[in-house]
Formats: C-alpha cells, structure tokens, sequence
C-alpha cells in the first residue's frame, strides 16, 4: 500500500485525465508526489510492475478477482477505523468505513495477472464498501464503456462473487451515483483551491465522463436483465 510505479525520471501522467490529478516522479528508489492538507509527506517506494492501460485493453478475470480480493483484505484491514481527517474525498452519507476511493487500473500495478501494489491515496476517506465496488466496477469491467450488456453483467458477478458482501444488482445501480458524487464534487474542489481537481477539469472533467455516464445510464435495464 506504500509503494508507487513510475518511469524513472518522469513525471507520471495518465493516459486519461481521470487519473491525472496530480503529478508523480520517481527519484532513485523512490517516488514523489505534490502535497496537500490530506498528507504531510509524499515519498513512497518504488514499486516495479504494469499498469494496464485501460483505453486499449480490459484486466483479465484473474486480474480482476485479485483486485476485489486485495479490496475485500483492505477493507477487513481497516475495519473499525476512524479520523476526522481533513479528508480530500467527496461527502458519503453514512459513511462506514475508510476507503481507497479510486481503485482503477491506472492506480494498480501487476505482475503477470498477480496484483503486486495499489498506489495513489490521496482520495482515500469516508466511504462505503458498495460505493468503492461501484468505482471498480466503472473502471474494471468496465462500465464507463459498452463492451456488451451480457458480458458486463458477467463481470459484474466476478466483483460480487469475490467480494462476497453486495450482489451484483446491489452494485450496478450504485454505479450511476457513485460516478454523479465524483462529477459533483470537482467543480466545487477546484474552486476551493484543489490543484489537482483544477487538473482534472482542465483535462476535460465533468463533460467527459457525463457522456460514458449518461450512456450507461440507458444500458442499466439491459444489463440488469443479464443478472441473476
């Protein structure tokens, strides 16, 4: 959980801007990152692996169960934690737990098909283990594109089957909401000062996720009809 990827030398910018809110450079072993009131320090180890990049190819099933599963064991990790921050993540009603937030394949390293690192904490706060799968199911399935309503739902159940909490109708109505609290809260971020939401909307955000948003929207009755 301590250890980011980066080229060495460079500073990392996404292939999308949905990862792009802030810059990351390694230095020797290590990789630094800008601050924020969130966190004091930013120098983490570097962590050797792939990260896959998602505008042109989707994780494997076995990529993708090891990312749920890695978020099941964090979520049993830090059950019963809590802080008052300051929290850099957007307001959750009734939050339950300490989430990362932004589980995505820009922010997770493997080693073949074995997750060896999820990196970028800086969204982690206040949140709900059915909001956190509905981030991973935008980003892994993925659902902010139409790879087809039946194999959708098919990855749907690979998420609730792994995690073994929420189904897989609880997670794909959760999705449109999660991905709403997102778009929401940048703008507001970024007019108080948030460099790097200030980043994401000079990269195109919120328009450039209401389109694949909307989209789904349409496509939910079709891909529910596909779940159990």
């Amino acid at each position: 959980m301590r250890a980011e990827c980066a080229p060495a030398h460079q500073t990392v910018r996404a292939s999308d801007s949905r990862a792009n809110v802030g810059g990351a450079w390694r230095v020797g072993e290590t990789v630094r990152r800008t601050t924020g009131p969130w966190t004091p320090r930013e120098v983490r180890t570097y962590l050797p692996g792939r990260v896959i990049d998602s505008d042109i190819e989707m994780l494997t099933e076995i990529q993708l169960r090891s990312v749920v599963s890695w978020t099941r064991c964090f979520h049993e990790a830090v059950e019963g934690f809590a802080h008052s921050g300051p929290w850099r993540f957007f307001d959750v009603g009734a939050p339950t737990l300490i989430a990362h937030n932004d589980i995505a394949p820009y922010n997770i390293c493997f080693d073949g098909d074995s997750l060896v690192g999820v990196f970028d904490w800086d969204l982690a706060g206040p949140s709900t283990p059915l909001l956190e799968l509905a981030f991973i199911a935008w980003n892994c399935v993925p659902l902010w594109s139409d790879i087809g309503t039946e194999y959708a739902a098919a990855r749907l159940h690979v998420i609730a089957s792994t995690y073994g909490a929420d189904s897989a109708r609880d997670i794909l109505p959760a999705v449109p909401y999660r991905i709403q609290l997102m778009l929401d809260g940048i703008p507001v971020a970024a007019a108080a000062g948030d460099e790097g939401m200030a980043n994401l909307m000079a990269g195109g955000e919120p328009p450039r996720s209401e389109r694949p948003l909307a989209e789904l929207v349409s496509r939910i009755p079709s891909i529910a009809a596909h779940l159990d």
